[in-house]
């Protein structure tokens, strides 16, 4: 986590803070776990402190209930005195002062069931005595006749604070009057005493009603005194238990106590919270020191240490600079191993940045030469500094001078107007980031000659991944431009020529596809002379020959027009083409050339938008070629099998397909692959050029074309074009 917390500050921090740091992450963990042990042992002899204090706190409940037990029996004897169940009063009332020392007690009183005090010890026999207004322990020995405790409460004779221990006095069978021995709170005093308790603590003994009887402390001041309801309430949760609160006197303690089971009083034992602490807090208080001592001697060897490795690694500094400048480190004595080793790893480093950069201008020499003999302009444009360096090929290569300052704005000026726009978004695009690019353009020299250029880039980006340079090359390729072209003119005259040889294919059925039109017009015409010759002339008849022999011509014109435009060198632009519609006027201009080999068309045109963007002549010429090739397979086939299949289906959401489907014996396996190669055919009087001009027609259209054998005989040409981006309504 230090480690983390040191690589992601905003600056790197130095060897002294590193080590500083490090020394404080390893005492800190280490305090923390003797810290962790000593609130660990303060917590258990916490818990073994008042877990004996509990004892301490029952052994004086015990004794409690043990004076009132003493008091209990001595009062029960003397409740079977004679004289008192005679009614003697007097004789028991010297009996009573004898027994009185044996007691714990200060005098020895007779009270009837009305409360009305019969005699007692504090008083000589005879003397008037008062009548308890309330006597509540009385009133339970009555009920339950059994022996009693009393509260504390002010004595009627003494007017002092007094409890009583009361036993019943029987009589037959019943409850005739109470015999009580009354003590003060200083009497009950020695049950604390016997504890031995440490002076700072503070105890107590309360009644059952919660006030304090006796207290080791102060008692005149406090005896007599109710407790708060919140510690009442604490105290009343079990029998036995603790909890932190504030004695009557105003100290913090953690009180103890216990409840006598026979009298319900209870004894209360107050730790005080600084001698509770006072370990813990003296064990906190060495660690603290010693935490401190720790970090200052670790914080002095770290700086010493931290000192010197600075010192060597400043020592290195002009060494590596030398480095950095291609000149031999001098490497001055050092006080570490490691350091040592550094510098040497310098000194070879030297040698081998020496060996490098002869290797590297060798290379570029070799670049360069290379780029030379090639004919290769190399570049490289710098986009933060917005600075170009040029090679001198580069230069000659567009008609710059070797020291002419070249921009963005010469480049441009040299690039043809055509061309410019094209360049320009390719340039903006490096800027943006595009990683790599390859562009063709021409461009015009000072003498206005053309040229074909080549250029070849590449993006580098920066440290944050934005773009910095831009490398490349370029190269003239006029040459192999002008080759295409002059290949592209080659191809459209072969495509021409295989179109003328489709013309004498055809001528037959030409002949009598005009011939049809051609016989219907002059047999109109004949008869529209015999209808005129009538007296008077049949004008509706002749206006219903005229009528014919318009549609006749324009029968023969669409027939003369199509073939004008198969036929015509020149192309035709490109336009949403419906190949089900193209495919049906094919079959009607191969219709008696068909009829003449016995052969039937069936179509299952089952696309419903097979509309491509193509040049219509050029498909016409693909599917003529295509119907040609399965007649001449079909030759000699039986009349019910002469039938020619032409289908369209889908070939998934963007593209159509043409299938020519014929029943013939087929392509040889062997000739299979080679059938679409130029010169390449299996017919005794064929040039091998058909099926390879419509390949090249279909690529054009970027389309594909290819053959396969059916399985119950003859074989099947595919043709498949991607749709239109419209479809024709």
């Amino acid at each position: 986590m230090t480690l983390s917390l040191l690589r992601n500050l905003k600056h790197p921090p130095s060897v002294k803070a590193s080590l500083a740091v490090l020394v404080i992450a390893c005492i800190l963990p280490v305090s923390g776990v003797t810290a962790i042990l000593i609130l660990s042992f303060y917590h258990k002899e916490r818990t073994q402190l008042i877990s004996n204090t509990i004892g301490r706190a029952r052994a004086a409940a015990t004794a409690v209930d043990h004076d009132f037990g003493t008091a209990t029996t001595a009062l029960g004897a003397l409740a079977t005195s004679r004289m008192l169940l005679a009614g003697d009063l007097q004789g028991f009332h010297s009996r009573a002062v004898t027994v009185l020392g044996s007691l714990h007690a200060d005098s020895i009183l007779v009270l009837d069931p009305t409360g009305k005090m019969l005699m007692s010890t504090r008083r000589p026999y005879g003397e008037p005595l008062p009548t308890l207004n309330s006597a509540p322990l009385l009133r339970r020995i009555l009920a339950s006749g059994k022996p009693g405790v009393s509260d504390l409460f002010k004595g009627p004779l003494n007017q002092q604070l007094i409890y009583t221990v009361g036993v019943p006095v029987w009589r037959d069978g019943r409850v005739v009057m109470t015999l009580n021995a009354t003590a003060t709170p200083a009497q009950l005093a020695h049950v604390l005493v016997e504890q031995q308790l440490p002076p700072s603590w503070r105890a107590s003994v309360l009644d059952a009603s919660g006030r304090v009887v006796t207290r080791s402390h102060e008692m005149e001041k406090y005896v007599g005194q109710r407790l708060s309801d919140e510690q009442l309430r604490h105290a009343a949760t079990a029998s036995e238990g603790g909890f932190n609160t504030t004695t009557l006197d105003g100290i913090e303690v953690f009180v103890v106590f216990s409840r006598a089971p026979v009298s319900g009083w209870t004894v209360f034992l107050g730790i005080p919270q600084r001698e509770l602490t006072a370990g813990l807090r003296a064990n906190t208080a060495w660690l603290i020191g010693a935490t401190l001592a720790a970090l200052a001697a670790g914080l002095a060897l770290a700086w010493l240490v931290a000192g010197r490795i600075t010192r060597s690694v400043q020592l290195l500094i002009p060494p590596a600079l030398a480095i950095g400048h291609g000149q031999a480190p001098a490497i001055p004595p050092l006080q570490f191993k490691e350091a040592i080793e550094l510098g040497q790893a310098l000194r070879n480093a030297a040698a081998s940045v020496r060996e490098a950069r002869a290797a590297s201008q060798e290379s570029e020499q070799r670049l360069l030469l290379a780029a030379d003999a090639a004919h290769l302009g190399i570049w490289i444009r710098d986009l933060k500094r917005q600075e170009i360096w040029l090679s001198d090929q580069w230069r000659a290569l567009f008609g710059f001078a070797a020291g002419q300052p070249v921009g963005l704005a010469d480049l441009l000026a040299r690039v043809h107007a055509d061309d410019r726009a094209a360049v320009q978004r390719t340039l903006d695009n490096a800027e943006l980031g595009v990683p790599r690019y390859e562009m063709e353009y021409r461009i015009t020299l000072p003498d206005g000659a053309q040229r074909w250029i080549g250029s070849h880039g590449s993006v580098e980006t920066d440290a944050a991944g934005r773009p910095a340079l831009v490398r490349g090359v370029s190269l003239d390729i006029t040459a192999r431009k002008q080759a295409e072209l002059d290949a592209l003119q080659r191809q459209k005259e072969v495509t021409h020529l295989s179109r003328v040889a489709v013309l004498g294919e055809l001528s037959g059925a030409l002949a009598h596809e005009l011939n049809q039109p051609l016989t219907a017009i002059l047999s109109n015409a004949q008869a529209a002379r015999r209808f005129l010759e009538r007296q008077p002339p049949d004008l509706a008849e002749v206006d219903e020959i005229l009528r014919d022999i318009i549609d006749e011509d324009r029968r023969a014109g669409e027939v003369i027009q199509r073939l004008r435009r198969l036929f015509d060198k020149g192309e035709t632009p490109r336009a949403p083409v419906d190949l089900n519609f193209l495919t049906r006027d094919v079959i009607r201009l191969l219709r008696n050339d068909l009829i003449n080999h016995g052969i039937a068309v069936r179509t299952e045109l089952t696309a419903p938008h097979a509309v491509a963007s193509a040049d219509a002549v050029q498909l016409q010429q693909v599917l003529i070629n295509l119907l040609m090739n399965a007649c001449d397979a079909m030759a000699g086939a039986a009349p019910d099998e002469a039938v020619i299949v032409v289908r369209s289906a889908p070939a998934g959401a963007a593209a159509v397909q043409l299938s020519v489907i014929d029943h013939g014996a087929g392509i040889p396996a062997a000739a299979l692959a080679h059938i679409f190669e130029p010169f390449y055919t299996t017919k005794e009087r064929g040039m091998g050029l058909g099926l390879s001009i419509c390949r090249n027609i279909v690529a054009a259209h970027h389309g594909q074309l290819w053959a396969e054998n059916n399985p119950g005989g003859g074989a099947s040409v595919h043709l498949r074009l991607p749709l239109a981006t419209a479809a024709i309504a």
